[in-house]
């Protein structure tokens, strides 16, 4: 049976409350009693205190919110619970202004797994927990001792935070939290452009995007931004690292928005194959991957009156599609001919009596043309670019040939 890796007892705590595991740890590893997590945070607290400023905190976000054994972040309500009471411990033994960076550093990591739009106790304790931070930071730069090193310690810690508070009201999603969340986030740039500080800064224009496409309506999809983000990540933290691969799926969720289908299943195809295999398929972000490639399989079609489908499979000279609006599993079938790609869907050429070379080449739909009754299909190998090919030509790719295929 598993036991707590602190205590090193089984079942229940003495206040009856069961041990808890929400990482990546598999077997029999893992498992502990939260207070016990606590406990053990606490203590690493205490004994990290006396580092400098940036070793401190950091070890302060690795002793509540990771597990020691698989070494990766908790989730769920553990990682709910345990930077509640980071703050707490923080807010109770580290009250000195000296200090007030360590509580600016809990209470935005706290900010992140809140949920403030739908939990009215997650948005009062929000809105409390960014007021305390602003107050925090205009405290310390108002101590004299403090001020004289702003920019070699502290700096960044004023940066963070004003993205933390940035993200916090973006994630309300109102249009008066949007506008703060824009204030802010923009104060983070700034500082962290100023600094020099490439990643973070690019996190921070990233949001500001996302947060202008909300205010304004317009999509703004930054696959630069984010395909940057990624590469920075995979370099400095690794490819399986839990926060690598959401980067990654940002970047797949873009490009199959922008069409680019192909390229961003194969991505996402990649990240679920390594999520699984690190992390297991009960971790989160294996289930958040798994969601995505399952809604980019998704083949879009239309008929020639509009009318939008999910294609399934081919029957013959039939196409198996089912209605997109409707919840049930009902089924319909169509003629095959019937049926055409809609934008990013996934094609392969055939039957081309010119443009001999581009049969049994896969694209992307990029364009449809009703009236002339053609598909604008860019091509996934290097060199072929992209064609105006028939309708008729066409075919749905339901599943990618593995590359090298």
């Amino acid at each position: 049976a598993p036991c707590c890796w602190v205590c090193l007892e089984e079942g229940p705590d003495m206040s009856g409350n069961p041990l808890v595991r929400d990482c990546s740890c598999r077997g029999s590893s893992g498992f502990a009693h939260l207070s016990c997590i606590i406990k053990h945070a606490e203590s690493e607290g205490r004994r990290v205190a006396r580092a400098d400023v940036d070793t401190t905190a950091a070890l302060f976000a690795k002793a509540f919110e990771f597990c020691p054994n698989c070494t990766q972040q908790y989730q769920n309500d553990v990682i709910y619970k345990l930077t509640r009471a980071a703050v707490e411990f923080t807010d109770r033994e580290y009250k000195n202004v000296h200090c007030g960076y360590l509580l600016c550093h809990t209470l935005s990591n706290r900010l992140t797994v809140i949920d403030p739009k739908n939990n009215a106790d997650d948005k009062t304790e929000g809105e409390e927990n960014c007021a305390k931070i602003l107050s925090i930071i205009e405290d310390m730069k108002r101590n004299e001792y403090l001020a004289q090193s702003w920019k070699e310690l502290y700096v960044y810690f004023e940066a963070a935070a004003y993205g933390a508070v940035g993200s916090f009201y973006m994630r309300l999603d109102t249009e008066e939290s949007l506008k703060n969340a824009k204030l802010y986030l923009e104060k983070a740039r700034d500082v962290f452009k100023e600094m020099g500080d490439e990643m973070p800064m690019l996190m921070a224009e990233k949001k500001i995007a996302s947060t202008e496409s909300r205010i304004s309506g317009e999509e703004n999809l930054c696959v630069d931004t984010l395909q940057k983000i990624y590469s920075y990540l995979k370099r400095t933290i690794g490819e399986t690292d839990p926060q690598t691969i959401g980067a990654g799926a940002d970047v797949a969720e873009a490009l199959c928005l922008s069409f680019h289908a192909i390229e961003g299943e194969r991505l996402l195809s990649k990240l679920a194959e390594s999520s699984r295999r690190v992390h297991g398929m009960e971790h989160e972000c294996t289930k958040r991957i798994m969601s995505y490639l399952q809604r980019m399989k998704e083949r879009i079609v239309i008929t020639k009156d509009g009318q939008p489908f999910i294609a399934l499979r081919y029957d013959g000279d039939s196409c198996i599609v089912k209605d997109p609006t409707v919840d049930d599993d009902e089924m319909e079938t169509k003629i095959s001919a019937s049926v055409i790609a809609y934008l990013g869907t996934p094609v392969v050429c055939e039957g081309l009596q010119q443009l001999t070379h581009l049969n049994g080449k896969i694209g992307d739909v990029r364009k449809v043309d009703l009236e002339e009754g053609k598909c604008q299909v860019h091509f996934e190998e290097a060199g072929l670019g992209h064609a105006e090919i028939k309708f008729s030509n066409l075919r749905i790719l339901f599943e990618l040939p593995h590359v090298g295929a």
